[in-house]
């Protein structure tokens, strides 16, 4: 009994109905509808690249939130930083400006007092005085006083400061920075001299127990304003 040997096609036949039908099932399957030929049909892409540009059409409110909730802070930010940092900056800053502004006014005051007193009796000496008086304004004006020079960004001086004598070890004192800026501290030693030369004695300008003489003279006697106490009779209103 003879047995027919079995060809190897058959399975090599069932092999490749097997690739075919797995790519015919990865294959997306077309709809046909009957309103196609009417109407139009669009591809899966073609309504995937629809979706997409309409979310780009219409921008997310994204960046506009963040861009208020950072606005928002920044205030905020601002509201509570300003009780502790904004007022005592410029608590600080006010008396600094303060003192500054007295030691220039000395310094000018008094090349003020010397040119009015020498101004009538010595022409040279007034010629002198009043150029230095207008080389002082100059130099102590707020532009020149406050230069980026003399003073760093955050409001501190960049010049050395120190106690006055006599002091120690005592804290250096607005008063202090005022004296020894350098423009400052250069017109005092002119004043100083300028005080020296005319035998100025500042004790009398600084000592306000004093007496003071009255610009009417001690002869000068001024009565008592007189009050009338009559009083006008009133009129009667015209219509």
């Amino acid at each position: 009994m003879h047995f027919q040997p079995v060809e190897n096609g058959s399975a090599e036949t069932h092999a490749e109905e097997g690739h075919v039908i797995a790519v015919a099932m990865d294959q997306p399957t077309s709809h046909h509808d009957p309103l196609d030929d009417v109407f139009g049909t669009d591809s899966p892409d073609e309504h995937g690249q629809i979706l997409d540009s309409s979310r780009m059409d219409h921008p997310s409110d994204m960046r506009r939130l963040e861009t208020e909730h950072t606005t928002a802070g920044y205030r905020e930010g601002l509201t509570a930083a300003k009780a502790s940092s904004v007022q005592a900056g410029f608590d600080e800053g006010f008396s600094l400006g303060a003192s500054l502004g007295q030691a220039v006014g000395q310094v000018l005051g008094t090349l003020e007092g010397i040119l009015e007193a020498v101004r009538t009796t010595q022409s040279e000496a007034a010629s002198s005085t009043e150029a230095l008086l207008t080389e002082a304004r100059e130099d102590l004006n707020v532009e020149r006083l406050f230069a980026p020079e003399y003073w760093a960004p955050d409001g501190n001086w960049k010049y050395e400061v120190s106690a006055r004598e006599g002091k120690g070890d005592a804290e250096v004192l607005f008063d202090d920075v005022a004296a020894q800026h350098p423009l400052i501290k250069r017109w005092i030693g002119v004043v100083d001299g300028l005080v020296e030369t005319w035998k100025i004695d500042r004790a009398v300008l600084e000592d306000d127990d004093e007496p003071r003489v009255d610009a009417a003279g001690p002869e000068t006697t001024i009565g008592p304003v007189a009050t009338s106490t009559t009083t006008a009779p009133k009129q009667a209103l015209e219509w």
